[in-house]
């Protein structure tokens, strides 16, 4: 072969393996870029326009009783309107990107179930909390928490049935995170591989109102163990939450995505069931957990 040929030989397979590489699948290039990552904003993987649904295997105790039920935790990337504090479809250069995480539970009790969602919306950079809505519905009542941050300042409103606590709204200086934040903030500090200290709020999700107190707290990194779940067996690292509130730790997968494997959470805990990535919202995009009409 001449030199010449080789060299259009050469160049025709640069030009090919360009064309694949431009064509590759965005889930097999994020599944590339994510795992140098040092902190869970910096996962490619959040931009994929999809949502991150955990399945957790969960126990709480309601009447004094353990009850399983099926906890659903759902996490994607959003931008917010920081005056109006909703969401924002319009990418302007004021709007707050934030995670969003939802956390969902039906848990069945005698004669009915107990529902909760808890709905964080963190600042995608320093997962600093940027607004959190908290509610509870069982069959004397719904309860309802409004919590938004400015600057130094928290307002928490508060909306409850029972007839000693009724609607209330309290502002205090404080830089403190939400309690049930702590999921995400884990998988951070597992990212990073650094302990991190700063002030939690008590827990939101309840039936009764909440008063915005803050205290102290620091997460530490514990030993690697391999964990067994549904989906095999994976390396975990435990994270620690030391401080003066109910028991709490996390067992978080120790390479990207740093999913969250485990959780105790006071009296309550879970383990991961399954996992999947999917436009929730899109009715004719069903889930691979649950049946059509069956969601837990």
């Amino acid at each position: 072969m001449s030199m010449s040929s080789m060299f259009r030989v050469n160049l025709y397979l640069m030009f090919a393996w360009g064309l694949i590489a431009a064509h590759a699948p965005a889930a097999s290039m994020a599944q590339d870029n994510k795992n140098d990552s040092p902190s869970l904003d910096a996962l490619s993987v959040w931009d994929d326009g999809l949502a991150e649904m955990s399945y957790y295997r969960a126990v709480d105790t309601l009447y004094g009783k353990p009850r399983a039920y099926t906890r659903v935790v759902i996490v994607n990337r959003q931008w917010m309107h920081p005056q109006s504090g909703v969401k924002t479809d319009l990418i302007a250069s004021d709007s707050v990107q934030v995670f969003k995480a939802n956390i969902v539970e039906e848990i069945p009790t005698e004669n009915y179930n107990y529902r909760y969602q808890t709905t964080m919306f963190l600042d995608r950079k320093h997962l600093k909390p940027f607004k959190m809505v908290a509610s509870s519905q069982e069959w004397c009542g719904t309860t309802f928490k409004h919590l938004r941050w400015s600057a130094d300042e928290l307002t928490v409103k508060n909306f409850s049935y029972f007839p000693s606590e009724g609607d209330t709204t309290s502002t205090i200086k404080t830089d403190a995170v939400p309690y049930e934040s702590l999921l995400l903030i884990a998988r951070d500090v597992a990212a990073s591989g650094q302990p991190r200290t700063l002030n939690v709020l008590e827990p939101v999700r309840s039936t009764h109102r909440v008063e915005p107190k803050a205290t102290p707290a620091t997460l530490t990194i514990g030993d690697k163990s391999r964990v067994t779940t549904p989906l095999g067996t994976i390396s975990g690292i435990r994270i620690d939450v030391q401080w003066s509130g109910q028991p709490t730790s996390f067992v978080v997968e120790a390479q990207a995505p740093y999913r969250l494997l485990r959780y105790r959470t006071g009296g309550a805990k879970g383990s991961l069931e399954q996992i999947e990535r999917r436009a929730y919202w899109d009715r004719n995009w069903p889930s691979s957990f649950h049946k059509v009409n069956q969601a837990p």
